[in-house]
């Protein structure tokens, strides 16, 4: 059975949830020639020199993994790449390596086989395809940016589960990818307002493993956790450090990137690596390499770096659409670029580097932090313009009094909208067991005979009250009749005839009853929509759950089930 429902209130949040569960990932160059890539979903992504990964040694012909090298999720028992899955699982593998034939850098074989934490000058501290999609005029929505901290980020107010604010505090947040929800305009005004619906979630785990404090979301295979410890010397977990998901075709091409400065910094009280110095390169450099020796694709001064000298500011994060003409065009401000137009390039800067505080050229002329997402200067000899203030993205800031230094922007990329919501609820054995054991597949609620699998609920559109063309999707269901049903809150995951119920507060019926069959409502077509669970106009976070009913139980008198749940963060 397979029912669908357009609704026109529903929230981001699910949006995010979802997306955790499945990514709409374009697999890039597995630039060592080792392997031809699986043509299916992938994230892309390197590690900091601390983390036990560095060292390592996949089954798949391939030096061992250093802190310059692209590295992404290996399939079980194949030497093939794939997307991020649940755990437990192998850790990562060598895609791009840093040495010549990948990246180009000189001191990378040398560091090869080199021991976490070793002062070997081989750290990519940011990285891109080229290929990130353009950003448009406009509200952004929740997984439209995608970005992960270090073990020192505390995040901001109004946490989500998972998130910055609730991953820190278990030291899990450094090997996490986060997505951003609600941000109401680019650049948005300043300072926040914070509805609800702003901060992050969390959309690829570290590990891939379930916790008691957050949800299960598919992992990369880094080790966690990473306690924010002061001084040099190897870490018992991972940081991911640079990061590409919508990563382009797997052709021959240009990577973009660039490397770590020698800068102090003030949280671990010790300086950076020097991998730039070290291969003839300045910190706030992007590179561009097609394999051979890397070149300067944009120079310090043109991002509004190094105003106070050369190798005093370290580029830390990046997210790049180069428009196909030769050299880089950089954008006077947000919109201009685009195919035929400048370059977009967003970027961060590593805390303690020379331009944090100073004020931002453009039209937020507040001091800039390390959480920022920033872009060129409109003109040459200006500090960087603020995109993003890092407070919308669920970070913390010195300038709001939320922190003495600010959380650091890691690493950064953009990704076309994605789907309205994420999963929760997912009755699949692996995090709530099922009754009677009729445990369905990975994400898809519970089963029972008559479909093995479960039922997944789904969404896609745009959650937004005041523009909304949100489609429910529910799967998998054996027949009969089904209901949508919208909470206005969670409850503890409870055992339902033969499922399981996980929404709470304000329960409305988001439908009238749907004859099931095979039937299927892309648009609502000839579907009875009684919508009683109105979102508020300033939006909210709202939360979903099909009930339909079995052919046959399973192994109770019930004959009732439920799909796995689904959570939206509207915006208004």
């Amino acid at each position: 059975m397979q029912v669908s429902l357009r609704r026109s209130t529903l929230s981001p949040q699910a949006r995010a949830r979802l997306a955790r569960r499945s990514l709409p990932i374009a697999l890039a160059a597995a630039a060592l020639g080792v392997l031809a890539p699986r043509s299916q979903a992938q994230v892309l992504f390197s590690v900091d020199y601390r983390g036990p990964t560095i060292g390592t040694v996949g089954p798949c012909p391939a030096p061992p993994i250093t802190a310059g090298d692209i590295l992404s999720v290996t399939v079980p028992g194949l030497c093939a790449w794939d997307g991020p899955m649940y755990g437990p699982m192998p850790g990562p593998e060598t895609v791009i390596g840093g040495g010549p034939g990948g990246l180009g850098l000189l001191t990378v074989p040398g560091c090869a086989g080199g021991p976490p934490g070793g002062l070997c000058p081989a750290e990519v501290d940011a990285f891109s395809r080229g290929f990130d999609p353009i950003l448009t005029p406009g509200m952004r929505l929740a997984g439209e940016f995608v970005f992960s901290v270090d073990e020192w980020a505390i995040g901001s107010p109004l946490p989500l589960v998972p998130s910055v604010g609730t991953e820190a505090p278990v030291a899990d947040s450094a090997a996490d990818v986060f997505e951003a929800l609600y941000i109401p305009a680019l650049p948005p005004p300043f300072p926040p307002v914070f509805t609800g619906i702003n901060g992050n979630t969390g959309l690829i785990d570290g590990n891939g493993m379930a916790s008691p404090t957050t949800a299960h979301y598919p992992g990369t295979g880094l080790f966690e956790p990473r306690p924010p410890v002061p001084g040099p010397g190897p870490r018992p977990g991972d940081n991911l450090d640079a990061l590409d998901i919508d990563a382009g075709p797997a052709v021959a091409g240009f990577n973009y990137f660039s490397l770590d400065g020698g800068i102090f910094d003030p949280l671990y009280g010790v300086p950076g690596l020097g991998t730039a110095a070290a291969n003839g390169f300045l910190p706030g450099m992007v590179l561009a390499s097609a394999g051979g020796p890397p070149g300067v694709y944009a120079p310090p001064l043109m991002l509004g770096l190094d105003l106070l000298g050369p190798g005093t500011d370290d580029l830390d994060a990046l997210a790049l659409f180069e428009n196909g003409i030769a050299g880089f065009q950089p954008s006077p401000g947000p919109f201009a670029w685009g195919p035929g137009g400048p370059d977009m390039l967003l970027f961060s800067v590593r805390r303690g580097s020379a331009v944090v505080g100073m004020i931002a050229s453009g039209a937020l002329a507040i001091p800039i932090e390390p959480g920022d997402i920033l872009i060129p200067p409109a003109a040459i000899g200006l500090p960087p313009q603020i995109l993003v203030p890092c407070e919308y993205l669920g970070l913390a800031s010195a300038r709001m009094g939320m922190a003495p230094i600010g959380d650091d922007l890691d690493a950064l990329d953009t990704r076309r909208p994605p789907a309205t919501g994420t999963g929760m609820c997912h009755g699949d054995g692996t995090l709530i067991p099922c009754p009677c054991l009729n445990n369905g597949a990975n994400g898809n609620g519970c089963a029972n005979s008559f479909n093995p699998a479960g039922a997944n609920l789904t969404g896609t559109g745009i959650a937004s009250v005041a523009a909304d063309s949100v489609l429910l999707t529910a799967t998998g269901m054996s027949g009969g009749i089904c209901l949508f049903v919208q909470g206005s809150g969670v409850i503890p995951p409870a055992l339902l005839d033969d499922g399981i119920w996980c929404i709470g507060g304000i329960i409305r019926l988001a439908t009238n009853p749907v004859v099931g069959g095979t039937s299927t409502y892309p648009q609502g077509a000839n579907l009875p929509v009684s919508v009683k669970g109105m979102v508020p106009a300033v939006g909210g976070i709202r939360y979903y759950q099909g009930w339909y009913r079995n052919a046959a139980p399973f192994c109770t008198p019930f004959t009732s089930n439920r799909t796995s749940g689904f959570q939206i963060v509207w915006a208004p």
